[in-house]
């Protein structure tokens, strides 16, 4: 059974190594080796599981991947520099980051190396004694071969405006525009993300970084710049779609109604969100899920506590969603699916939403913390409920964390994934939508090897066959559990084979020229 892939990373890790010091560059066809993590993030902390490979080109082949939509990123200057990277680098760690390369990394121009030595990396196999198998960047629909096992073929993402700068964080607009035009010269180019994870001019971003103490990572603006709206409407011009991933809530809004307006009449292109969990609500009951704010007298942000919807899975082992603003509504799902577009789940745990036992917890509930802009605060606290759904049980509590804990975590991050399945089902049939066509529009978007936490049904991509199995086998039942009518005619068979391959390759080779 064939695989595809809307949003993976199989070279992100190899970004920070180069040929210095006697090493020789870590290759996006090996794997990270867990003997080399230091100590310390090995056994005190879960940094192990996202520094761990969790994707590399020879799993793909070996597991079946014939195409897979591969993120072009360049990591933001302030994702190196701090401590834990720096302490990282030392020791065996230091084949995979390089001392020298991060200090590059955090200068120049990172479109220009990500063109030259990066681009090098990905098509040239043969660099790294790598003979009798290959990554094959498609340009049409007749570059696509599906009987050839020795392929990755690959279509392209960028993931975030950053990425095409010219020099390490300045956003000029012509150098931006330029450079997507280089890049489709060169590759087919699926989607433009407008804002990674630290501010930027072009849009404001969704807090996500958890594992990095720097206030940079805290969003600040409001909505797109005139930056973003030139690069969509530049995008939508050439037939690129902007992935929705990563915005903030108010920019996202802004997208959706610049959509409707005259200068966008005849350009609009589907939305995207290559790599997407759900937040299980509509953005209309927000405060009744905040938990907790703080709000600090001449701060640009506010901290936001947020609990855990429920939705699915009866009456034991509950999932639940993260309702924090870097996943989608129920607005943002409808927007997609209705626009034509296509939604590919992530394998991150904690986008899926879960969390882990905390008995330390200072609340009752576990809860998401998210720092918002203050100019975007009228988006999540407005009238009068906040809290609400913390008296009536829509949010999960620690008891129901702490029971499900005792059980197989393989079997319980699967209900979260199929929490997600569900919820596309229900918002379609709320919203009117075909909830049949609305089922073609999933496919995987794991972000492997990206700087991810993965499930632990599918910790590799080693095991994609075996979450497939446990789909197969589960869903139906687990629908059964949660009182939900799957649509007339359902066939989890042929649904998984169209969420783990065929809507998407169907959805990209549909969009690349004969």
């Amino acid at each position: 059974m064939p695989f595809f892939d809307f949003h993976i990373h199989p070279t992100l890790k190899t970004v920070f190594s180069e040929n210095a010091n006697g090493k020789e560059k870590f290759s996006p066809w090996e794997r990270l080796k867990e003997k080399d993590i230091p100590f310390m993030l090995r056994w005190c902390s879960e940094f192990q599981r996202i520094l761990a490979s969790q994707a590399n080109l020879s799993q793909m082949i070996v597991n079946d991947y014939r195409l897979i939509c591969l993120a072009f990123y360049m990591p933001e200057r302030s994702l190196i520099d701090n401590k834990l990277i720096s302490s990282a680098a030392k020791g065996k760690m230091g084949r995979y980051l390089n001392p020298a390369k991060l200090s590059k990394l955090m200068t120049g121009n990172p479109f220009d190396r990500l063109t030259t030595e990066e681009w090098n990396s990905i098509v040239d196999a043969t660099a790294f004694g790598v003979t009798d198998r290959k990554l094959k960047p498609l340009l049409s629909r007749a570059d696509y071969d599906e009987q050839d096992d020795k392929t990755i073929h690959a279509v392209f993402s960028v993931e975030g405006c950053h990425t095409l700068c010219n020099a390490v964080g300045s956003y000029n607009e012509a150098d931006i525009l330029n450079n997507i035009d280089r890049l489709r010269s060169m590759v087919s180019l699926m989607s433009v993300n407008l804002t990674h994870m630290e501010q930027s001019p072009v849009c404001n971003h969704a807090f996500g970084v958890l594992f990095v103490d720097n206030d940079v990572f805290i969003p600040t603006g409001e909505g797109i710049g005139s930056i973003g709206v030139a690069v969509i409407k530049h995008c939508y011009t050439n037939g690129i779609m902007i992935d929705v991933k990563h915005m903030s809530l108010g920019a996202r809004k802004q997208l959706y109604n610049l959509r409707q307006t005259v200068g966008f009449n005849g350009i609009n292109q589907p939305i995207v969100c290559t790599h997407a969990g759900f937040t299980g609500i509509s953005w209309n009951e927000i405060p009744q899920y905040i938990l907790n704010y703080k709000w600090s007298r001449g701060a640009d942000h506010v901290l936001l506590q947020q609990g855990k919807a429920i939705k699915y899975g009866g009456k034991y082992l509950l999932p639940a969603f993260n309702t924090s603003s870097i996943n989608l509504y129920d607005e943002d799902i409808l927007a997609i699916l209705r626009s034509g577009g296509m939604i590919g789940l992530s394998l991150d745990k904690r986008i899926l939403g879960y969390q882990a036992f905390d008995e330390k917890s200072e609340y009752h509930y576990p809860a998401e913390p998210e720092y918002i802009s203050l100019a975007e605060e009228k988006h999540f606290l407005f009238g009068g409920t906040v809290g609400e759904a913390f008296n009536d049980g829509r949010c999960m509590n620690w008891q129901q964390v702490e029971e499900a804990g005792e059980t197989a975590l393989e079997s319980y991050h699967l209900r979260y994934f199929m929490a997600h399945i569900l919820h596309v089902i229900t918002v379609a049939r709320n919203g009117g939508y075909d909830e049949s066509a609305a089922l073609k529009q999933l496919c995987i978007g794991s972000d492997f090897d990206g700087l991810i936490n993965p499930v632990d049904c599918c910790e590799t991509i080693d095991e994609i066959y075996y979450i497939k199995q446990q789909l197969e086998d589960s869903l139906v039942g687990f629908a059964e559990e949660s009182d939900m009518e799957l649509p007339a005619g359902f066939d989890v068979k042929k649904f998984s084979d169209g969420l783990f391959f065929t809507n998407g390759r169907d959805y990209v080779l549909g969009r690349l020229r004969s």
